[in-house]
């Protein structure tokens, strides 16, 4: 069953990160991504997400982007979660398709999240959808310049399966490999015909650090298609990911 499920996986999702079009231009980046995405528990029902992600560009030579990420997460049975919060993002000029100068976003998102076991297998599926207001460049006097806000709306879907290596469970020490596939997708009037916006597909390894939680090293494959699909950006990407296990003395 299990084996169904993974390669379902693959078929609907792992594609997307080869996607092509034959009259696109198309580039190629190396990139450093160092994340931390922690989740403080309030009580039994609610905790708190907290998420910042550092991106250069070329490796650690240049900026690509910073986010902050927060969030009210809400806990039910099952490992089932609801989460409403807001996003922080500022985008450098980067590669061969650079944006004319540097530009923010605020985002407004909410998830549903569902966290199963399938034998030794955490598996965890996530859908997103984002409210995102852009402030994309515009030309003032002779210098650009972030412009007024443009509003999207962008759906993700993620599926993520982890499973341990040496050990019955991720637990303390554990070593584990991790693979996940997201696909981005975009609609609404502002967005045109071309409604695929991206996708991210990640394979790499974590371990349990004890009294900390997990920390994993992979690589991403990111392909972004800009400008209705004639130009793709494909980034090749080293992904370092600190996710710790906070604790509270709240009952």
């Amino acid at each position: 069953m299990l084996k169904s499920y993974i390669l379902l996986f693959f078929l609907l999702f792992g594609g997307f990160s080869l996607v092509g079009w034959a009259q696109s231009s198309k580039t190629v980046n190396q990139n450093v991504w160092i994340s931390y995405t922690g989740l403080l528990p309030i009580n039994k029902k609610f905790s708190i997400h907290t998420e910042l992600s550092w991106r250069r560009n070329e490796y650690l030579k240049n900026p690509q982007q910073l986010l902050l990420r927060t969030a009210l997460v809400r806990n039910f049975a099952k490992g089932v979660s609801l989460a409403g919060g807001y996003s922080y993002i500022i985008t450098y000029p980067y590669g061969a398709f650079a944006s004319k100068s540097t530009f923010p976003e605020n985002r407004i998102w909410e998830q549903l999240q569902v966290k199963k076991q399938w034998g030794k297998t955490e598996v965890i599926s996530r859908l997103r959808l984002e409210q995102r207001f852009v402030y994309q460049p515009v030309l003032v006097g002779t210098s650009y310049k972030p412009g007024p806000s443009v509003y999207s709306t962008r759906i993700r879907i993620m599926q993520r399966f982890s499973i341990p290596l040496f050990t019955p469970s991720i637990k303390d020490k554990a070593i584990y490999a991790a693979v996940f596939d997201e696909l981005f997708y975009g609609f609404g009037r502002q967005i045109g015909s071309h409604h695929f916006d991206q996708n991210r597909f990640f394979g790499g390894l974590g371990y349990v650090v004890p009294k900390f939680g997990r920390v994993e090293v992979g690589y991403l494959h990111q392909q972004i298609h800009r400008s209705g699909g004639t130009k793709i950006e494909n980034n090749r990407t080293i992904q370092i990911n600190f996710l710790p296990t906070l604790l509270t003395n709240r009952k």
